[in-house]
């Protein structure tokens, strides 16, 4: 099972806060490093990694790193509630496997508009050669969108003329 929970992202805002250009693709906020796991993983490791992490989901990748389905705090409960003896089960039990995905170049407003139609909260980032290359969450497009937004609030503030 790979655990890896330094996650980064790339991004146009964050090195210059007082001149942020409004991110427009992708690959300008995904996060680039992700937490994966095997489908032979057990439900109990996979529920004991989410336990011991900050994230929500996880994909799960076969061994050359192509997409094999998402793992997410939903499928938990889903199987805790739907699956008789969900302890013997194995990721690949209980995973979504039918999983919308994206690529680095797909614009925001594209990936944003998918994952409110669809009501989930993240997106796999499919590179050129099929593998995964990274994850875009609701939490990206959030984060972006307040750097945005605070930004367009300090200069309106700038612009309003000083009162008398």
């Amino acid at each position: 099972m790979e655990h890896d929970t330094e996650m980064g992202t790339r991004g146009r805002f964050g090195s210059d806060p007082g001149s942020p250009t409004a991110a427009t693709c992708v690959a300008e906020i995904m996060s680039t490093r992700v937490v994966t796991l095997s489908a032979h993983h057990t439900f109990g490791e996979a529920v004991q990694l989410m336990t011991d992490s900050p994230f929500r989901h996880f994909l799960v990748v076969h061994a050359d790193g192509r997409l094999a389905g998402v793992f997410s705090d939903r499928d938990v409960l889903r199987a805790l509630g739907r699956t008789p003896n969900w302890q013997a089960k194995h990721v690949s039990g209980v995973m979504t496997h039918k999983v919308f995905t994206v690529t680095p170049n797909t614009p925001l407003s594209v990936a944003a508009a998918e994952m409110l139609s669809r009501r989930i909260h993240c997106l796999p980032v499919i590179g050129n050669d099929g593998k995964v290359c990274g994850i875009i969450t609701s939490t990206d497009l959030l984060r972006n969108y307040q750097k945005l937004q605070a930004s367009l609030e300090n200069s309106s503030s700038e612009n309003k003329p000083a009162s008398a």
